[in-house]
């Protein structure tokens, strides 16, 4: 297999971690209706507790399909499906407004993991091309605030979230994808995530080689084995010394 020349990093688990992500996903959607209807005080809007519930549900379902199809779409599809769910028929000031009240309800939920930056700076101290690949329906803009937030943004080389896609992991056209963005061969490239399937299995698929980034909720599978396994980001530039990288 050719030398490393690319690392392509997932986001949420590898990178950044949610500590709350289920937990406080309905604190999210409340504060999206808080904004909402003060911004647009003169409509009539559902009660809090259903917008709430209808926004969860359409985000439900966004994953389902991930899961199902590895289909992928954008933060609006998602927020104007919860409307059509309620029956709610918005404009595209007030779908906007919906997404910017849960926009700064998620600002600096995340937290960097220890590594990242040091590891970031350190492959490109030694010439890789550096990728991040993220499942995600988010707008990229809410991601991209928050790399910047932690220093990452100016780290990485080519950024690609799966809700400018029409795919998600571990569809091969994402892996291809990002391989593309770096001007690197995917049998070049190491895709490193906390998830057996989506990072681990679709990499391998393209012929990337795959590390699992282990963790209690990394969803291990026996659809896929890794090309190597590590505990911390802080092992990866030895581990892709001894693949021939720099």
């Amino acid at each position: 297999m050719a030398a490393p020349r690319g690392v392509i990093f997932d986001l949420g688990g590898t990178l950044v971690h949610w500590s709350d992500w289920e937990t406080g996903a309905d604190g999210k959607w409340a504060a999206s209706y808080d904004h909402l209807v003060t911004q647009f005080a003169d409509r009539k809007w559902p009660a809090r507790d259903t917008y709430v519930s209808a926004m969860r549900d359409a985000e439900r379902e966004h994953w389902r399909r991930v899961d199902t199809e590895h289909w992928s779409g954008p933060p609006t599809g998602l927020v104007r499906e919860a409307f059509d769910r309620l029956g709610v028929p918005v404009s595209g000031a007030e779908l906007l407004g919906a997404m910017d009240g849960y926009a700064k309800a998620i600002a600096g939920w995340s937290t960097v993991d220890p590594d990242a930056a040091s590891v970031l700076k350190t492959l490109r101290e030694r010439g890789y091309r550096l990728g991040l690949l993220s499942n995600t329906w988010w707008a990229a803009d809410w991601h991209n605030a928050d790399l910047a937030t932690h220093g990452l943004a100016s780290l990485i080389d080519a950024i690609v979230y799966t809700s400018d896609l029409p795919h998600s992991k571990p569809h091969r056209f994402v892996f291809q994808e990002v391989a593309r963005r770096l001007d690197v061969k995917p049998d070049e490239c190491v895709m490193i995530g906390d998830r057996m399937v989506d990072d681990v299995s679709g990499a391998l698929e393209v012929g990337m080689r795959a590390i699992w980034r282990k963790n209690e909720s990394g969803f291990p599978s026996s659809i896929a084995v890794p090309t190597a396994e590590v505990t911390r980001l802080s092992e990866l530039p030895e581990l892709l010394q001894k693949w021939g990288g720099a």
